[in-house]
């Protein structure tokens, strides 16, 4: 069932129930009270009727108590005196009848039966009531016992009095109740209907949102618009939702970080390993000197242990974010020397005429990250440019800085290109990239590196004829301008 239905009919049937109870509450108590009432006027009529009776006993007795009468005519005497009697009320004369101790009938003036249960249920100085049914109509009997003083004579007074409106009103009450209820709980109906569907509006707005979210994502708000539970409801779940699209904005971005990670590093395995596998296979197919033969196994063990550092660091920096690598003094031409040592034998095999020059100065770099940029400004140099290319590897000092500057010969990259390549996964031409091996990473962990080391990349080409790529390092940007 859903639960706007369990709302509704619980809110129904409370109100119903309340309202039943309510009105039987209310008609009983009107109604005992009503009783209460005439009980005691039955009872105020009962007494009329004895102080009356006993006052005229009391005197037909008197003028013959020295006399000598037998019992029989003593019940006369009395039996004379209430035929007499007459006690007029607003609702006609007050009916009444006079019962021996055995509750024998001596005298009645209008409908009394011979029930004595209620002469065995009072005690001397006491009275009772209790009320008859007879025929659909309802009275309500009062009895009291007569003391006159007079050795063998006890007798009872009982009186009546007609209630059966009183039981007729109930009835009418509970027929307008019955007909109330039933109008009331229909207009109920549709009043709180009405109230329950405004009542689940709002959740069933979280619902929409809800598959809203898990259709187009986590950026649809809900609007709150009331103050009262479901209102901070709306808020909480709201902020809840904030806070999913933070926390999976987090983990996206790690899972970037590791995929630029592990990108790069593919990429950045590639420009050394081709060396160290050509240098291998120089040792493996040519005759060489003991000389070259060293130098050789030196520059593998070597790229080796640069690729473990280089792994260590590129994971730092892209993955943990580390932004405080150590800075040392390097000689920039011994620099220079160690990129040229690995890119020669590619360079050589891709036939491709790879000059350097460079301008003696000592520049405060990360060593294994600076070449890092340098290798892969390298490698996407080596795959603009065709057969007999030319890539030119200078280094120029400038007044307070240094430039390391890479120039090609090679296809170049349009004008609307040239801020786009720097973006993680960019490419200008992906079959081109594909074929190559590129990933589209190279350029955009080279802007990274140049951040951490306060420089500056600036990318200048001409399409069909080059690129210049100029890194700026330390002040180098305003020699670059002149």
């Amino acid at each position: 069932m859903k639960f706007f239905w369990k709302l509704y009919l619980t809110i129904m049937l409370t109100v119903v129930t309340c309202f039943s109870i309510g009105g039987y509450l209310l008609i009983e108590t009107g109604f005992k009270s009503s009783l209460q009432r005439e009980i005691e006027m039955a009872y105020q009529e009962n007494d009329i009727l004895f102080s009356s009776f006993i006052n005229e006993i009391f005197t037909l007795i008197d003028g013959y108590v020295d006399a000598k009468y037998s019992d029989s005519e003593r019940f006369s005497i009395i039996q004379n005196s209430a035929t007499a009697l007459r006690i007029q009320t607003f609702n006609g004369s007050i009916s009444f009848c006079l019962r021996d101790k055995r509750g024998k009938m001596l005298y009645q003036n209008g409908g009394f039966s011979d029930d004595v249960s209620l002469i065995k249920k009072i005690k001397s100085g006491t009275r009772g009531y209790k009320i008859i049914k007879n025929n659909n109509k309802y009275k309500v009997h009062t009895l009291r016992k007569l003391e006159l003083g007079i050795e063998d004579i006890d007798m009872y007074l009982e009186n009546s009095r007609d209630i059966s409106s009183l039981f007729n009103d109930r009835k009418d009450q509970y027929q307008t109740f019955i007909y109330c209820i039933g109008l009331l709980s229909l207009i109920g109906a549709v009043v709180i209907f009405i109230v329950t569907r405004w009542l689940v509006k709002p959740i069933k707005k979280l619902s929409q949102a809800t598959k809203r979210i898990i259709a187009e994502g986590l950026d649809n708000e809900i609007v709150v618009t009331s103050d009262d539970e479901i209102g901070q409801f709306t808020k909480d779940f709201n902020t809840m939702t904030k806070r999913l699209m933070v926390t999976m904005d987090k983990l996206q971005e790690a899972l970037n970080r590791q995929e630029i990670f592990v990108g790069n590093f593919a990429h950045e395995l590639k420009t050394p390993l081709t060396s160290m596998i050509g240098y291998g296979d120089m040792l493996r197919s040519k005759k060489l000197s003991e000389e070259q033969i060293i130098s050789y196994s030196d520059l593998i063990v070597q790229e080796g242990k640069r690729l473990e550092v280089m792994s260590m660091k590129l994971m730092e920096l892209i993955v943990l974010k580390k932004q405080d690598f150590e800075m040392v003094e390097t000689n920039i031409v011994d620099f220079f020397d160690e990129i040229k040592a690995i890119v020669a034998p590619i360079m050589r095999n891709s036939k491709i005429d790879f000059k350097v020059s460079v301008e003696h100065d000592v520049v405060l770099i990360e060593n294994d990250l600076m070449k890092t940029v340098c290798l892969n400004l390298l490698d996407n140099a080596r795959k603009a440019v065709i057969d007999n290319g030319i890539i030119e590897f200078m280094g120029v000092k400038d007044i307070d800085g240094y430039r390391i500057v890479i120039k090609d010969n090679g296809c170049g990259i349009d004008a609307k290109e040239i801020d786009k390549i720097k973006e993680a996964f960019y490419m200008v031409d992906k079959s081109r990239s594909r074929s190559a091996g590129g990933a589209g990473l190279g350029l955009a962990i080279c802007e990274q590196i140049i951040k951490l080391h306060h420089g500056k990349m600036i990318i200048e080409s001409i399409k069909n004829q080059g690129t210049i790529v100029t890194v700026l390092l330390k002040g180098g940007e305003s020699v670059a301008k002149n």
